[in-house]
């Protein structure tokens, strides 16, 4: 027993006696109490490691794929030149050979080299599968579509002038409506229908004259004299005249006949209908006298009518004539009344700013009525509206609205495999196809074009009737000064390539120039392709050529002009 009153027990042949638990020092306790903060600590931050990786594993993969992917920078120098291919700028080799997209010889360059995109090419994007899949990039192929530039305007039914036709008195002097076979507006007549018999004085001394004339004609026939002959032929003129005056009249050849038949003066003449229609308006009653020249009847023929339309001044460019046309009407809803625009006016009308656009229309069983109101749709394909044609003409002032198959590399300008300009790759190469002789632009492209020469040569062949070169507005960029769309050069490579385009057509841009049929744009995720160019550039554009410096002595006359200046 010790002197502080603890126990110790010794063992005589073991080691030296352990103190109690209970005995450790402050620092002791301290450096126990700092290892199980840690563990714990430990355990804590593993855990959130582990979330943080599964939260971002996406973008740790992405960064990691960048990293791994071979660039011209990370390649092993063996030599100072490297092989590229110049439409596949992603495909870099070592040793010379072809491109394993598109069969054309790589090109040289010295090793690192930065890339130079063609003229007309902004940017380059390459995207692996599962990048396009995740954007949700979708494609569409540039392609011919019968585009139409459509606006509606009032229009009105109206009669065909063509069509009408004013009844009126012909004989002179004052004449009496002596019986009236046509008592109201609106009655259907035929044609040679009798409308109304006319009495008149100036008649009946008209019909004796013709039985006069005729009476002697009749009695010097037989005259075998010189004179008497040359009396005959006057007496029978007399009498020809005669009848011919009765004609003017209104008096039928029948009437006459019966009038020298029966010799009678007491005749009336007989208004008759020269078309058939209805009578749209009727101007006399029974008993009326009427005056040379006043207008009894109008007739109207419905069988066929006039669709009339209001055009704006700022619509006329887009109105020709024979263009499609239709109209419909407030009382046959969903039935439309199509026909070809016949007529232009001339002139402008100063009050309304408008221009009256008809088109004539067969109107069966007199549905249509004059006096409805209209509205008329003009159709104009896009390609022959006067703005595409002058922005055409603009954009390409030599190419026209037609690109032929040609003989000669200048006349073709482009290659129809690749798109590239003849020359661009070398020396174009010639190659014989349907019997016609077309050009490419290097010796990669032949067996392609013979392979599938519909394919290839539509890009050649004029445009179809009535349709444009067009794609859709979704695939445009717009940055304000010009307008990008990005083309599938190869699996997942997209070129932005600055374009030239028509005014936009419902959900679709024409293409005046930059584009060629067949190609494909990306028309869903260009916005993506277009940023993703913007934060990882994989190329650079083609630097403007430097302006060359004025000459000594194109400068010195400027400096003694502007020297003169006050």
């Amino acid at each position: 027993m010790s002197s502080n009153g603890h126990h110790v027990h010794a063992d005589p042949a073991g080691p030296e006696p352990v103190a109690d638990a209970a005995a450790l020092t402050r620092w002791q306790k301290f450096r126990l109490v700092v290892k199980v903060v840690e563990l714990r600590l430990r355990f804590i931050s593993l855990m959130a490691v582990t979330g943080l990786v599964f939260a971002y594993w996406d973008y740790l993969w992405n960064r990691y794929d960048k990293w791994m992917r071979p660039t011209a920078d990370r390649q092993v120098a063996v030599s100072g030149i490297e092989h590229y291919c110049p439409m596949h700028p992603q495909v870099v080799q070592d040793d010379p050979g072809t491109c394993p997209i598109c069969g054309m010889p790589l090109a040289k360059r010295p090793r690192g080299k930065k890339v130079t995109l063609p003229e007309g090419v902004t940017a380059r994007v390459e995207l692996a599968p599962f990048r396009v899949a995740q954007a949700g990039i979708k494609t569409a192929e540039v392609a011919y579509a019968p585009l139409s530039q459509t606006f509606a305007t009032v229009g009105y039914v109206a009669f065909d002038e063509r069509r009408m036709a004013n009844i009126v008195s012909k004989v002179p002097g004052r004449t009496r409506v002596e019986k009236l076979h046509v008592n109201y507006s609106g009655q259907d007549v035929a044609v040679g229908q009798v409308l109304a018999e006319l009495y008149s004085p100036e008649l009946s001394q008209a019909i004796q004259e013709l039985l006069n004339a005729s009476r002697r004609a009749g009695t010097s026939a037989g005259t075998q004299s010189p004179l008497g002959r040359s009396l005959a032929v006057d007496r029978q003129e007399m009498a020809r005249a005669s009848a011919e005056k009765l004609k003017r009249w209104g008096l039928t050849q029948l009437q006459i006949d019966e009038i020298l038949k029966k010799g009678t003066t007491d005749v009336t003449i007989p208004i008759l209908s020269p078309i058939a229609g209805h009578v749209y308006k009727k101007n006399v009653v029974e008993g009326q006298e009427v005056q040379e020249g006043f207008t009894m009847f109008e007739v109207a023929d419905l069988h066929t009518v006039w669709v009339q339309a209001q055009v704006y001044e700022h619509q006329l460019g887009l109105v020709r004539e024979g263009q499609s046309v239709e109209a419909t009407v407030e009382a046959f809803p969903g039935k439309v009344f199509p026909g070809k625009v016949e007529f232009i006016q001339p002139h402008l009308d100063p009050t309304t700013r408008t221009v009256e656009v008809r088109y004539a229309l067969d109107n069966p069983g007199h549905r249509l009525r004059p006096g409805m109101f209209a509205v008329v749709t003009v159709k104009t394909p896009v390609a022959d509206t006067p703005d595409f044609r002058s922005q055409l003409a603009g954009a390409k002032p030599d190419a026209g609205l037609v690109r032929l198959v040609s003989l000669t590399a200048a006349e073709q300008k482009v290659c129809p495999v690749t798109g590239a300009k003849l020359g661009s790759m070398g020396d174009p190469v010639a190659v014989e196809v349907q019997g016609k002789k077309v050009w490419t632009c290097c010796a990669a492209c032949p067996p392609k074009l013979k392979a599938d020469p519909a394919r290839y040569l539509a890009r050649l062949a004029p445009p179809p009737r009535d349709e444009v070169l067009s794609i859709p507005e979704s695939a445009v960029i717009d940055t304000g000064t010009r307008k990008v769309v990005y083309v599938e050069s190869g699996p997942g490579v997209f070129e932005g390539r600055e374009v030239v385009l028509g005014r936009r057509i419902g959900d679709r841009f024409p293409v005046l120039e930059g584009l060629a049929v067949g190609e494909k744009v990306a028309a869903s995720g260009a916005f993506l392709i277009d940023a993703e160019s913007r934060i990882n550039p994989g190329a650079a554009p083609a630097a403007p050529p430097p302006a060359e410096p004025p000459k000594a002595e194109d400068a010195a006359p400027n400096l003694n002009r502007a020297g003169d200046k006050p």
